[in-house]
């Protein structure tokens, strides 16, 4: 009996391991399947994060025309390993997101906003790997699948940030614009420049991107990182801004000639200081993503220099080959320094464009005087019982304002109909010819010129003058920038506001020149003068409007706006 117990036991001890070996391998079955199912979803989680960051970043839009967030999304789940099949599928919907009284964001769907995209991505995966392994043995087939889904929405949470720039005008560089620019920004530094023709060039074909430049000039100028209105508000060495734009632009430019830069840090490191932010003004310091931009070098080197000059306050005599004219002395100051880049947003905008906060950019405010000997030009005139003022000197002064955009309004209620509104102001100027008080003109004084006496008629005790003190022709316009490109995008939306007006009303000014007072009996005489100083007068608009101010960066005859309008700014980040 003892025996037969024994033998009994044995079998149950077998029966009881297999059943447990059973259930052991069934909760392992299930472990494995509830991972495999884990993994799964978060590996689709993360495609589908990644393809609403990236068609965000990307600029993506649901609107035809634009940047297609389908496919950036979709581009960016192909390269994640989730391609379009009967198992995966990708839903993108464009919308905005808004936070309920709770602090619960939610998302709306509307293809016409931009604000955020969400993705919904599917994949169909096998239930459990034991019934499929039975399903296949047995002839059956695959058995039924598990759905898994995931979503992402991705946005921005800054407010709408817009940009304005004003471009340079110079496109080219040959001998002799080098020559003049050496002795041109030379003058402006108060010291000597011989930057060679490919050393020029290769700062007109430079870009620099503002971000790296303003972190690498920050530590530079022991300014904590990601400070940016500190910096922009410290007064800085000249030298030391165009050389840490070197070792930027060397970087930014690896095929491009930016040797000049490394001269020009030389030249300018007794020329003073000067504060950043008049050049680049940028609300509250900016940020990352609105600062990730890029600017032509020569733009900023003349905005620098410039800036600088306007400082030092003194007038700069120029070198007569700078015009390549004889018995002319040219003499000019910058007033205002330019300010070619404003950052910041456009909900702050008002009718004042000098008002805190607002996006306003001008071109430099530039006086010019021109002294003209008339002693070689009049001095084989015979007027008989009429009198010349022996070697005249004629003054002519030119008043140069700043051509100007400021921002005026915005729309971002959707992407059809993204818009920026900003006043363009043309290139106004004054041109005074006679005689002018040196001592007042580069003063902030208002200035005029006092005819200049030329003949002298004993017999009726008359001094004849010539002078003139006319306004040039002006304009504005309100322009509307539609579907402007984000802030991070390129290229940018540009506006060449067609000035030529300006220079043919110059010219007028110049070749319309009058005698007072008029004397009919010698006026055959004078017709032959006033001619000849007119033409004389007429012969400088290509060398001073076409020459000088375009090698300052300013052009009177077309002024080109860049403009860029992101509807919410900051780095993508996931919302929901």
């Amino acid at each position: 009996m003892v025996v037969r117990s024994v033998v009994r036991q044995r079998g149950a001890i077998g029966l009881m391991a297999a059943i447990t070996l059973g259930m052991a391998l069934l909760f392992m079955l299930l472990v494995v399947d509830s991972g495999r199912l884990y993994l799964e979803q978060r590996k689709l989680q993360r495609i589908a994060d990644m393809a609403a960051l990236e068609a965000l970043n990307g600029g993506g839009s649901c609107v035809a025309g634009v940047a297609d967030a389908n496919a950036l999304a979709r581009r960016a789940a192909l390269r994640n390993g989730h391609a379009d099949s009967p198992d995966r599928t990708l839903l993108v919907e464009c919308g905005s997101v808004k936070a309920a009284a709770n602090g619960i964001r939610a998302f709306t769907v509307d293809p016409q906003q931009t604000q955020a995209i969400r993705v919904t991505a599917t994949h169909q995966v096998a239930t459990s790997i034991a019934a499929e392994v039975w399903a296949l043995a047995d002839g059956n087939g695959l058995q039924s699948k598990t759905r898994l889904q995931a979503q992402a929405t991705a946005g921005r949470t800054g407010p709408a940030l817009a940009r304005l720039s004003i471009r340079s005008s110079l496109l080219t560089i040959n001998t002799a614009k080098s020559d003049q620019l050496n002795k041109l920004l030379g003058a402006l530094l108060g010291t000597q420049i011989n930057l060679g023709v490919a050393q020029w060039q290769g700062l007109l074909d430079a870009d620099l991107n503002l971000l790296r430049f303003l972190d690498a000039l920050a530590i530079e100028a022991k300014v904590a990182a990601g400070n940016y209105t500190d910096l922009l508000n410290k007064t800085l060495k000249v030298g030391d801004v165009l050389d840490v734009m070197a070792e930027v632009a060397a970087q930014d430019n690896p095929l491009v000639n930016v040797s000049g830069l490394v001269d020009l840090a030389v030249a300018g490191k007794d020329a003073g200081g000067i504060v950043l932010g008049e050049l680049l003004n940028i609300q509250n310091g900016g940020t990352h993503a609105g600062l990730d931009a890029t600017l032509q070098v020569l733009q900023l080197v003349q905005g620098t220099i410039q800036l600088a000059n306007s400082k030092h306050a003194v007038e700069t005599t120029l070198p007569v080959s700078v015009l390549g004219l004889a018995n002319i002395t040219t003499r000019l100051k910058i007033i205002e320094p330019p300010q070619f880049s404003a950052l910041g947003d456009p909900s702050l905008a008002q009718t004042n464009p000098m008002a805190a906060g607002q996006i306003y950019v001008r071109t430099a405010q530039t006086r010019i005087l021109i002294q003209v000997n008339l002693g070689p030009l009049l001095g084989g005139l015979n007027l008989g019982i009429i009198q010349l003022v022996p070697s005249p000197s004629l003054d002519v002064g030119l008043e140069v304002a700043s051509a100007s955009s400021h921002v005026r309004g915005y729309d971002c209620s959707s992407a059809s109909s993204k818009r920026l509104r900003v006043k363009n102001d043309g290139a106004a100027a004054k041109v005074m010819i006679g005689t002018i008080d040196n001592s007042k003109f580069f003063s902030s004084q208002p200035v005029t010129a006092s005819p200049l006496v030329l003949l002298r008629v004993p017999l009726l005790g008359l001094d004849v003058g010539l002078g003139a003190n006319s306004p040039v022709f002006s304009q504005a316009e309100t322009y509307d920038y539609l579907k402007p490109p984000n802030i991070d995008q390129s290229p940018p939306a540009s506006r060449t506001m067609d000035t030529k007006n300006i220079v043919a009303s110059l010219g007028a000014t110049l070749g319309g020149l009058e005698l007072s007072p008029q004397i009919p009996l010698v006026s055959a005489l004078l017709n032959i003068i006033t001619g000849l100083i007119g033409g004389l007068l007429g012969s400088l608009l290509d060398p001073l409007v076409n020459n000088l101010l375009a090698l300052l960066g300013i052009d009177l005859n077309a002024v080109t706006i860049d403009a860029h309008l992101s509807c919410q700014s900051g780095r993508p980040e996931l919302l929901i």
